[in-house]
């Protein structure tokens, strides 16, 4: 599990989720080169079937981990409550329709944020009302993500962080953004690109183009820091009068 700016906060601010599959030998170069080119997130998405998914989901997050660890991304994992508890990772995804948050959330502990996938509206509503779901995965289709972006508004700071997702390409992706999505999760845009690295780099840059066009984006990316939000500089850095970077 990652730390330094609170796991919450760079949720509230991440822009590009990569899911990536449950590749030992491949998962570690793509998410190096996913994370250089942007990516705030890369999910491990466990074969629920594969008779050694769990020996493999080990070694594929302990990759994705160490590769977190150049820019300080977010790590996750989209599968089993149990495997979740046992892999810590930053963010989980509930892979099962009828899994229970609270006890999920009994598992995982307080410091994992539990997503839900929302492939329908209804799904999309009790996600938003359920007290111990932190983000939403809502897609495919252009009418469920405007109906997320109807109920919770990207620009609003009051809204659970939500990710578009479901076959999403640099040239869909301009569509998925006037739809009302902020935040995007992409597997083959990344993973089956000839250049990961760039493929990744092409989609951030797409996505801080929106944010920054978007006046009331800065409101999220304020309370995601929150009202008293404060640099502690170490005491020998204090006693020289250093300024804090910026």
């Amino acid at each position: 599990m990652t730390a330094l700016m609170g796991i919450a906060a760079r949720l509230r601010l991440a822009r590009l989720m990569h899911i990536a599959p449950d590749e030992p030998d491949a998962v570690g170069a793509l998410a190096e080169a996913s994370y250089a080119g942007g990516a705030d997130i890369v999910m491990l998405d466990e074969d629920l079937a594969d008779a050694i998914a769990d020996e493999t989901a080990e070694i594929g997050l302990a990759a994705i981990t160490l590769a977190a660890r150049a820019t300080q991304g977010l790590t996750g994992y989209f599968g089993r409550p149990v495997r979740a508890a046992q892999l810590s990772p930053d963010l989980f995804v509930l892979a099962d329709a009828e899994a229970d948050p609270v006890r999920t959330r009994r598992l995982v502990g307080e410091w994992t944020m539990i997503g839900r996938r929302c492939t329908s509206d209804a799904d999309t509503d009790a996600a938003l009302a359920h007290p111990e779901v932190d983000f939403l995965m809502v897609g495919p289709g252009l009418e469920r993500i405007r109906y997320a972006a109807r109920k919770a508004p990207a620009h609003d700071p009051r809204s659970k962080p939500w990710f578009a997702v479901g076959g999403i390409t640099a040239e869909s992706l301009g569509a998925v953004i006037r739809a009302g999505a902020m935040r995007v999760a992409v597997g083959g845009a990344i993973t089956r690109a000839s250049r990961p690295e760039e493929a990744a780099h092409v989609l951030k840059e797409r996505l801080r183009t929106a944010w920054n066009d978007d006046p009331r984006m800065e409101s999220v990316v304020a309370a995601a820091f929150g009202p008293k939000a404060t640099l502690n500089l170490p005491s020998d850095l204090k006693a020289r009068g250093a300024n804090p970077p910026r």
